[in-house]
């Protein structure tokens, strides 16, 4: 039987995905607002991160069948999701060395993901490369003094009960890394994270929306979801400068999803 497809975004990069009829929660930060300090060196708005609250209490995200942490920055994985989250849940990883970390922290089920992809429940989950600044020198830079790795990954989700493959693109700019994916996998979904953030100030880690112009320009046949706007004290994409840009340039298939809000395919 054929599933429909849902993406609901909760906040951020924080997102629920129904898949093959398995529910997939991701990157949760799950934190009141101001938890943490901005990041140093940025635009920063001064409420500290996240910055703004969760549209649902938090325990209401933690009926899911698992769970994928595409990295361990603190917007996508915070100590409010590490006390929050049942240790027995399955967890999905980018690397054995992050698996390691996530183990630390109680979790019991901790899996990698892989390129060559793994299977979840009638659902095979492919890792795909990411520059997340990792080519900028002066990000890298920053990494290094607040002590943050630089590695981050996508997740490209594949089911017999689906009539097309979703790919989300996690923290990358738009670059050569992307289109190798897109040409490999042929999504016909994909959820780019678009806040536009930059660390330190004028060098972009995620996209902006010339990013996701650039991406929709080059695949039309695309319907993009833009996630990961707002939340965070480093971005420079706001949901209201997207809905106008998108206009502006006529990308009827981006979708711009509230918080809570839910998506269906």
């Amino acid at each position: 039987r054929t599933h429909t497809m849902k993406f609901q975004q909760i906040r951020s990069a924080t997102s629920i995905i129904t898949f093959g009829g398995v529910r997939f929660l991701i990157d949760p930060m799950l934190s009141p607002m101001g938890t943490y300090p901005s990041v140093p060196h940025t635009c920063s708005t001064g409420r500290g991160n996240p910055n703004s609250e969760l549209p649902c209490p938090p325990e209401a995200v933690l009926d899911v069948d698992a769970v994928i942490i595409t990295h361990l920055h603190f917007d996508h994985f915070d100590e409010a999701a590490i006390k929050l989250l049942p240790k027995t849940l399955p967890l999905f990883s980018q690397s054995e060395e992050e698996a390691a970390t996530i183990r630390g922290y109680g979790f019991e089920d901790v899996r990698v993901l892989r390129e060559e992809g793994v299977e979840f429940k009638g659902v095979t989950l492919y890792r795909t490369a990411c520059d997340h600044g990792s080519s900028n020198l002066a990000t890298m830079a920053l990494y290094k003094e607040v002590q943050l790795s630089e590695k981050a990954s996508g997740v490209v989700f594949e089911s017999a009960s689906e009539k097309e493959r979703f790919y989300l693109a996690g923290d990358t700019i738009y670059c050569s890394l992307v289109v190798d994916a897109i040409g490999k996998y042929k999504p016909g979904i994909i959820a780019v994270n678009a806040a536009g953030a930059q660390a330190p100030l004028g060098h972009p880690i995620i996209m902006n929306q010339y990013d996701v112009l650039t991406l929709m320009n080059d695949f039309p046949q695309l319907t993009v979801i833009a996630t990961h706007v707002e939340g965070v004290s480093h971005a420079t994409v706001t949901r209201a400068l997207l809905r106008e840009f998108a206009t502006a340039h006529g990308l009827s298939k981006l979708l711009i999803p509230g918080d809570g809000e839910v998506l269906e395919f």
